[in-house]
């Protein structure tokens, strides 16, 4: 007779769920549980019935360092699917004209000088303080925990208004969906020494050329095999123990990865000795409109004065058969936009369209997509009482996104802690 398998249930098939799965699925009899009708979590796609088309729940944009969510695509074989900018090229709409973040010589690191550099929105000591700032936090002589957030840290570090309107309010907001007066100094360093003052390659913009859940596809088949499970449509409503066995869904399992959020573990998780605390939340917004006029050539801009962030083309970022033009606008932070009604999101997004592009385009449809608990906000306060993945109940672990990792709710964020929790476990087997 064989060894028998550690038997893992893992609750929730996102990005966090997947990882801990592929880590484990060689060694465990592994369960997953989820609530909906497919993986991806957040990451995932619906179908507009006007449009019959496919749209995202919101442009998801990712960056070279995210090592442990691409380990991830490439055994599933969704790494093949992305546009990668290895050069700044970044339009920005600012006091009534079109600028620029560019670097044609360098990426990374020196990249993003370059782009400084060559920005003719910048003075010349405006250039020169960011770049000694951007040294300084390469040779990490800045302590970041001194600072009560970012606007404070870039304000007394002589970054003036303008600089961070153009440059650092936009990275800080789509990163982190927090506003910079609330946003974490200790996650921005994080943020900025592993990607963007990193290697060049880590610094590089990926953007998918599919829809989001589309890199997802190839999970089922690369998992399920032998003993491993997938149960769709099955959401857990709680979890008890008894001599040392966790019981779900009337299966007992050796050691259970909880990836949901933390307001849905705290509920599962009622019934066991363990306190989940529900950080503050942030909304995005997302509008997907269709024009019968082109808007532009470029991936994607800034939209600095506007009340957006970020205009995408979708028609240079996926394939699309249909005779009109089509891009989305993603707000981040959007806690001005959550709860007013669709026209008037739409009048106040084509009024400052109008303002980039002026009046010869129409707008034929749109779709919004509100998440309203999109993210944990990540400030200073719910940094501070991000769980531990590993918890004092022996083997049950917190993964997701909002466990602690140094990182805002990210894709690699999810994916790293369900790394983490995953060899937790198989520590544990090799005892």
């Amino acid at each position: 007779m064989g060894i028998q398998k550690r038997k893992v249930a893992i609750i929730g098939a996102g990005v966090s769920g997947m990882t801990a799965a592929i880590e484990l699925m060689d060694s465990c009899v592994v369960h997953i549980y989820e609530a909906t009708d497919s993986v991806g979590g957040r990451a995932t796609t619906i179908e507009d019935k006007t449009s019959q088309e496919i749209i995202d729940n919101g442009q998801h944009i990712c960056i070279g360092a995210y090592k442990h969510f691409f380990d991830l695509l490439k055994t599933i074989g969704g790494m093949e699917h992305f546009h990668i900018l290895e050069k700044y090229d970044i339009p920005y709409f600012y006091e009534g004209t079109f600028g620029s973040l560019t670097s044609k010589i360098f990426s990374g690191k020196f990249g993003l000088l370059e782009a400084i550099i060559r920005d003719s929105n910048f003075s010349f000591k405006e250039k020169l303080n960011t770049i000694i700032f951007a040294i300084k936090v390469q040779m990490d002589s800045i302590s970041f925990q001194n600072y009560s957030d970012c606007y404070d840290l870039l304000i007394r570090n002589k970054q003036s208004e303008k600089v961070i309107k153009i440059l650092w309010e936009p990275l800080i907001v789509s990163t982190m969906n927090t506003p910079v007066r609330k946003a974490s100094p200790i996650i921005f360093e994080n943020i900025m020494l592993d990607g963007f003052l990193s290697k060049s390659q880590n610094a590089a913009f990926y953007l998918p050329n599919v829809h989001f859940g589309e890199l997802f596809k190839g999970f089922d088949s690369v998992f399920l095999k032998e003993e491993n499970k997938i149960f769709y449509n099955s959401p857990v409503k709680s979890i008890t123990q008894n001599s040392g066995k966790f019981l779900v869904s009337d299966e007992y399992y050796d050691d259970v990865v909880i990836t949901t959020p933390s307001f849905i573990s705290k509920r599962i998780l009622s019934e066991l000795p363990i306190d989940i605390e529900v950080p503050d939340y942030s909304p995005i917004v997302s509008v997907y409109f269709w024009t019968d006029t082109k808007l532009t050539d470029s991936f994607m801009i800034s939209a600095v004065d506007g009340g957006f962030d970020w205009l995408f083309n979708r028609d240079k970022l996926i394939e699309r058969s249909d005779d009109t033009y089509s891009y989305q606008i993603t707000t981040s932070d959007a806690v001005h936009f959550a709860k007013l009604k669709d026209d008037v999101i739409l009048s106040m997004m084509e009024e400052d369209l109008r303002k980039m592009f002026g009046d010869e385009f129409r707008i034929t449809h749109y779709k919004i997509v509100r998440e309203l608990m999109a993210t944990f906000l990540a400030d200073k306060k719910n940094n501070l009482k991000r769980p531990k993945v590993k918890t004092h109940i022996s083997g049950l672990y917190l993964a997701g996104d909002y466990s602690d990792n140094g990182y805002p709710s990210t894709l690699e964020g999810a994916s790293k802690n369900g790394f983490r929790a995953a060899h937790y476990i198989l520590k544990r087997i090799a005892k």
